[in-house]
């Protein structure tokens, strides 16, 4: 190590340390006289000199001040912004490396995080799609004088690129760049391009999204799978897994997704917290002329003795499904459980749970709707 100096004259150190894996925020870890270092932006295999921002008893963070010795699978970020926009997390890395990276971290989460035996884990199916351009939908920040993304562990804005951003659809980044957002304020701003390519930014407009020939209409605010790409690979996936039965539970069900496709074939019933969503998938259902039986309630407060299902598909936010609500979930016996999740800490803790309830992890799947973030979609089925 060596003594620098930063921009206030304060003393520092100099680091030098080599990535050996990856953590699940997509940071590299390296190691420093015995402690663990998350170092973000570094890639396994790089040798890199870093300073300490952040100490911890047992663990530190650090930044790359130098790479020494680049990573064979190092490559150049196509994006101006990168390291400053908190946007994306693996610019620097090709994407069939980011795909492998990400199905190592899930496999170390479940087993690991959620403590399942790696021997009952199935085997992985993949499923990916463009790395780019697949958003069709985001809230972008504003100052009032630039619109973009949030800068990295930060409230400060980073501007949209010149040339656009590498996640947003091609049309989004044309209108966001054309317009002068001066005016608008610092409340956040979401943007959207529905199936006719008409874009918005009026929080009151209403979008129209089509997917495996059901249509959905939903306001901007509303929550709708982003990856214009992967939507319909993810609902034909649960329509797949949920053929042997004749009726389900869509739990999180939010406009009606997943409800209103299996409508055509099974008895179904479908809750979620917000009211608006609910309000949503009972005019989607009508639209579509399917019958689904829709609530606004929380799994924790839907009595499991009141009623039956054979299938239990369940999409919730982050922070999975409470304690309460695995009971209540297991108390209603389905034979069948299709979660789906966008948070693997949580899929693997809530996964867990049914295991010791005397379900079996039939099948998994990782669905990449996140490119270039750390961030990813899974499923998995369990039976009895």
């Amino acid at each position: 190590m060596r003594k620098t100096w930063d921009k206030s004259g304060k003393n520092t150190m100099t680091h030098t340390l080599t990535i050996q894996r990856y953590a699940n925020n997509g940071y590299g870890i390296g190691c420093i006289d015995g402690k663990t270092v998350f170092v973000p932006y570094s890639a396994v295999g790089d040798t890199v000199a870093v300073t300490i921002t952040r100490q911890a008893k047992n663990y530190c963070f650090a930044s790359i001040i130098d790479i020494i010795t680049p990573s064979p699978n190092r490559i150049t970020p196509q994006c101006p912004a990168f390291t400053h926009c908190g946007g994306c997390d693996f610019l620097y890395i090709p994407y069939k490396e980011e795909l492998t990276v990400k199905k190592e971290l899930f496999i170390n989460t479940l087993t690991h995080i959620g403590g399942l035996p790696h021997h009952i884990l199935p085997a992985i199916e993949l499923i990916s799609g463009e790395r780019f351009h697949y958003r069709s939908h985001a809230t972008l920040q504003s100052d009032g004088t630039h619109i973009g993304f949030y800068k990295k562990d930060s409230h400060s804005v980073e501007p949209i690129p010149a040339k656009g951003c590498l996640l947003l659809h091609e049309k989004l980044n044309t209108f966001i760049l054309s317009k002068s957002w001066d005016s608008h304020g610092n409340e956040p701003i979401k943007i959207a391009i529905d199936a006719q390519g008409s874009i918005c930014s009026d929080p009151t407009a209403v979008i129209t999204e089509q997917e495996c020939g059901i249509t959905y209409e939903r306001s901007v605010s509303t929550f709708f799978q982003a990856n214009r790409f992967l939507r319909s690979k993810m609902l034909l996936v649960v329509d797949e897994l949920s053929q042997s039965f004749a009726s389900f539970l869509d739990v999180g069900g939010g406009v009606g997704f997943f409800s209103i496709y299996l409508a055509k074939r099974m008895k179904g019933t479908g809750i979620d917290t917000n009211i608006q969503s609910i309000e949503w998938a009972r005019y989607n259902a009508k639209r579509n002329n399917v019958t689904v039986d829709f609530h606004a309630v929380s799994i924790e407060n839907y009595h499991p003795f009141k009623h039956t299902h054979e299938c239990i598909i369940i999409d919730p936010p982050r922070q999975g499904i409470s304690k309460r609500g695995r009971k209540t979930i297991v108390a209603m016996n389905p034979s069948c459980i299709i979660y789906v999740s966008c948070n693997p800490v949580t899929f693997a803790r809530d996964v867990k749970s049914f295991v010791d309830s005397n379900y079996r992890l039939q099948k998994l799947y990782m669905i990449d709707m996140f490119p270039c973030t750390h961030h990813t979609e899974v499923i998995g089925l369990l039976t009895k």
